[in-house]
């Protein structure tokens, strides 16, 4: 189906003749010629950025709320480990010697710093215990198990009658070396009591080890 042409007259083609040398353009009648309304639909649009832009913050008070300050100052550190209650050193049960009397002492009261099986160095041992050579002691233990068990002269007295407080592995403090001035004693599994003159030499086996630091010149079993 055709069209019936529609013819021009002249004076209808210099209208658009005349407009595209001066370099403008009719309008499109099918787009809105007013910038009016684009505007306004671009001013709209655009606090809906700004909404999701201040919404943003919010989000990271609260992250920042969760998150604890690493600005922390260097003196409230300090506060806060000061604050906090220090452990204390165990009081030392050692007695103090008495001169000319006999003491009831505890292995609980020899007992001193050191490793298992570390090399022991005189300098390990506190002053209060020092203090106690040459002094009059009453010590109760068991007599560790040898080869003779009637008129034993000399033995270890030990902590328990367990086999770890002498030899390799055992703490030099769980162990005296008695060594008996008048008559010998019996074994027994029992626990004892020993008085006598305690002092403190180191006993080495046949490797250089020392075994045994402390001694007991005794002069009762019980």
């Amino acid at each position: 189906m055709f069209l019936p042409t529609k013819s021009f007259s002249l004076p209808s083609l210099w209208v658009p003749l005349v407009l595209a040398f001066a370099g403008c353009t009719q309008p499109d009648p099918s787009q809105p010629t007013s910038t009016t309304d684009s505007n306004v639909e671009a001013d709209t649009s655009a606090p809906a950025a700004s909404d999701s832009q201040a919404s943003q913050p919010l989000a990271n008070n609260s992250a920042a709320a969760q998150q604890p300050d690493g600005n922390v100052s260097a003196s409230e550190k300090t506060q806060v480990t000061t604050d906090s209650p220090q452990p204390t050193a165990p009081k030392s049960t050692t007695p103090k010697p008495q001169p000319g009397k006999t003491i009831d002492m505890t292995f609980d009261d020899i007992k001193f710093d050191i490793a298992p099986d570390a090399d022991f160095e005189r300098s390990m041992l506190p002053q209060a215990i020092e203090d106690l050579k040459k002094q009059k002691i009453r010590i109760g233990g068991f007599i560790l198990p040898g080869y003779q068990s009637r008129d034993i002269k000399q033995f270890v007295l030990v902590r328990d009658n367990m086999e770890c407080c002498f030899g390799p592995g055992a703490a030099l403090y769980d162990c005296i070396l008695v060594e008996m001035s008048g008559r010998g004693v019996d074994f027994t599994v029992r626990p004892v009591t020993v008085e006598g003159e305690f002092t403190i030499q180191e006993y080495k086996d046949g490797d250089d080890k020392v075994r045994a630091i402390y001694h007991l010149q005794g002069t009762n079993v019980r």
